[in-house]
């Protein structure tokens, strides 16, 4: 005879696994400071990838400007001009990063405590069926 609480267990189980079980195995393998330094590592990456890809897009734009005022450019000043905007930028997007990455954990921790759950209910459900067709088998 089928078990229908137990088919029911299997069946969230198997969706977790083919969902989300990957992402969250993933998760699970750090402490949360890791999992947040190692997003905030990657973040400085993409935040430089990202302002360097702004910053050329803005250069495109104003290129007859800046070919027309080359040689009146005080280019310590631009320097240090683009090296505070890219400071102020990497501070917001590592900020965001941040925020992010401490939900998404919590988000993950959550789940696969869920996950855990039902791998115990499931886990007694087998216990009860032994304990019960035990006795009765000789």
């Amino acid at each position: 005879m089928i078990d229908q609480e137990r088919v029911r267990e299997m069946t969230k189980l198997a969706a977790y696994e083919q969902r989300e079980g990957k992402r969250c195995q993933q998760i699970i393998r750090y402490f949360r400071s890791d999992f947040v330094v190692r997003q905030l590592l990657k973040g400085v990456i993409y935040g430089t990838i990202a302002f360097g890809i702004i910053l050329l897009m803005w250069g495109v734009c104003h290129m007859e400007e800046l070919i027309q005022n080359l040689d009146s450019i005080d280019l310590i000043q631009l320097g240090t001009s683009i090296l505070i905007r890219y400071l102020i930028f990497l501070a917001v997007y590592l900020a965001a990063v941040d925020l992010y990455a401490n939900r998404y954990y919590a988000e993950g921790k959550r789940r696969s405590k869920r996950y855990y759950r039902h791998l115990k209910r499931l886990g007694r459900i087998y216990e009860d069926q032994e304990g019960r067709t035990t006795p009765t088998q000789r």
